[in-house]
């Protein structure tokens, strides 16, 4: 459903090498997307969410500091806040115990997964609809291979077509507008900008999902929240 709007905003230029990154991009999104439905199927969103953008996030701007990129002041201060949200999410409450835990694990390797999309897609950008099909193309292979390995059944249930379909096509259009941002733009500040989104998962799973936090991994995932904003505010 994304693809017109592919061939609408980016260029249409074949070139194998974007391809492959886009390839190897889609697929380990793909597996950070898993390990992130995975931690949220613990209902432990307002959790999970954060510490995934904050990863997410740190990634770019590491991979910017290798290249010879010198961090900001708020930037410094936001990986130290987002690393101050993850104590403070993993504090006690009715959420410790083994079931945080593995939480807070698939979403640090869901964090991983993200931010290594987020920089792989940014190389794959100047194919523009090539690493669009390239990139879903590695997404599903990944999501399959999964499958076959944890013999999972690849094939949904009746009830969540329409919930597929619908976050398929909005998923498809973020990645869309995600490669035009950064082929038009800095890959930090068009990851780091697409990292804004717990804010939104949160303020849901607390109307839709009535899910409550202990005052402090609430505080935690605010101050997560802060250090995506003061990291992509510089």
């Amino acid at each position: 459903m994304a693809l017109p709007l592919a061939l609408w905003l980016l260029p249409s230029r074949p070139d194998l090498t974007a391809a492959l990154f886009a390839f190897a991009g889609g697929a380990v999104g793909g597996l950070g997307l898993i390990a992130f439905y995975r931690a949220m199927a613990l209902n432990l969103i307002g959790v999970v969410s954060p510490i995934t953008a904050v990863v997410a996030a740190a990634l770019p701007v590491g991979f910017g500091l290798l290249g010879g990129e010198r961090l900001h002041v708020g930037q410094i201060a936001g990986i130290a806040a987002g690393l101050v949200a993850i104590v403070l999410l993993n504090a006690g409450g009715r959420t410790g115990g083994d079931g945080a835990r593995t939480a807070i694990g698939l979403a640090v390797v869901a964090g991983i997964g993200f931010g290594l999309f987020f920089i792989l897609y940014h190389f794959a950008s100047p194919a523009g609809v090539t690493a669009f099909v390239s990139g879903r193309l590695g997404s599903a292979a990944a999501s399959l291979t999964f499958a076959l390995v944890t013999r999972v059944s690849p094939i949904p249930g009746r009830t969540t077509w329409r919930l597929i379909g619908i976050g398929g096509t909005l998923d498809g259009t973020g990645v869309v507008l995600y490669l035009y941002a950064t082929f038009h733009g800095l890959l930090s500040l068009s990851a780091l900008l697409t990292s804004f989104y717990p804010a939104f998962t949160v303020l849901s799973a607390r109307l839709v999902l009535k899910e409550r936090l202990s005052v402090v991994q609430a505080t935690g995932a605010v101050t997560a929240i802060v250090a995506v904003a003061l990291i992509a505010a510089t």
